[in-house]
């Protein structure tokens, strides 16, 4: 079994600690999530949620609301401690030792860090930056084909690149996956992008999982909140697996509470698309390229990313270095609130411009 270490967005409170700041002293654009924060109607759940009580094993009440909502049936959804942990239990459910594993990269670590912990044998196929960091369909749907593997990650929009593919495109890489392959398609971010599609009626091949980070459209990092859909057979085989109480009460309550508030989500969304466009324009001025992004963040060549981030770290803002997604010279902005993206360009230009 190999072990490796993947690098996260967040802050780290030793980082900030040795730097004599602490968080509530830094803007954050290194976590993608929703700049709203959480909604009220989530907090007052959290706050009213029974902590002396064990939470439901099985999540019922959140499963029945998100069947109700997808108008799935009940069988075919796991609630997660995060979709951090469901990536990590389908790939220990679904790749037998030595068997391939296909990453669609640059993306984000925890696929092949999962994949490695299950013993597979780990292959990726990286988009280019001189193509907006879209892989060629064909030569994705050959390699499929060609390699067999035992699970295919794609994440879409793809972080950190935040490259969407249209549903025709997805269509044909699910289509390319034998009867022993699962596709793993990472809906993450797709709440709070510019590209929504509904992948549901993809469900009907029976090869793939489908996830969704509510921790990204609800701002729930503090509690970790995620879920799959997928056919009621390999659902059962990831439960099998998965801790009991592994979703905790504060996270179930929170989870219902977050589908009934629509609204919060779609004045986020709004919040995203001016952000995107001051940023975008912003860098357009400092002579900073910046990858076309349908995604709430975007991703920007900067030249010494470790030193750029560093750099603004002190001057107390924060965003995501890419070098460990093999982009050392990119940094990754997630959308905050325009006022404080302003912030930011000032802060980058003084950086820099030094």
């Amino acid at each position: 079994m190999r072990q490796m270490t993947t690098v996260h967005g967040g802050l780290d409170p030793a980082e900030l600690r040795s730097l004599g700041l602490q968080p509530d002293q830094v803007l954050d654009f290194s976590a993608n999530i929703n700049p709203l924060g959480p909604s009220r109607r989530v907090i007052r759940a959290a706050a009213e949620a029974d902590l002396s009580a064990y939470p439901d094993r099985n999540s019922l009440g959140l499963r029945e609301a998100l069947a109700a909502r997808l108008i799935v049936p009940i069988d075919n959804l796991l609630i997660g401690n995060g979709s951090t942990e469901l990536i990590h239990l389908v790939a220990r459910a679904c790749l037998r030792p030595g068997e391939k594993c296909l990453i669609l990269a640059p993306t984000f670590g925890e696929y092949e860090a999962a994949a490695a912990i299950a013993g597979a044998d780990v292959r990726t196929l990286r988009a280019r930056e001189e193509r907006g960091f879209r892989w060629p369909v064909d030569t994705a749907v050959r390699t499929i084909k060609e390699m067999r593997p035992g699970l295919v990650f794609l994440c879409n929009p793809n972080n950190p690149t935040g490259a969407c593919l249209e549903r025709d495109t997805v269509e044909q890489f699910n289509s390319a996956v034998g009867e022993d392959t699962l596709m793993v398609l990472d809906n993450a971010y797709a709440e709070l992008s510019d590209c929504r599609w509904d992948p549901l009626p993809l469900l009907g091949c029976g090869n793939l999982v489908i996830l969704n980070s509510m921790t990204k459209d609800h701002a729930l990092a503090g509690v970790r909140l995620g879920y799959m859909v997928a056919e009621p057979s390999v659902v059962a085989a990831v439960r099998r697996l998965q801790p009991a109480w592994s979703v905790n009460a504060v996270a179930q309550a929170v989870g219902i509470a977050a589908l009934e508030d629509e609204t919060h989500i779609a004045r986020a969304r709004e919040v995203i698309l001016e952000a995107k466009a001051y940023l975008c324009r912003e860098l357009d001025k400092l002579s900073v390229p910046v990858t076309p992004s349908s995604a709430n963040f975007i991703l920007a060549r900067v030249g010494d990313a470790a030193k750029v981030r560093s750099a603004l770290l002190r001057g107390r803002m924060a965003v995501r270095d890419c070098t460990s997604f093999g982009l050392p010279h990119h940094i990754r902005i997630a959308a905050r609130r325009p006022e404080e993206c302003a912030r930011l360009i000032d802060a980058l230009r003084d950086v820099l411009h030094r």
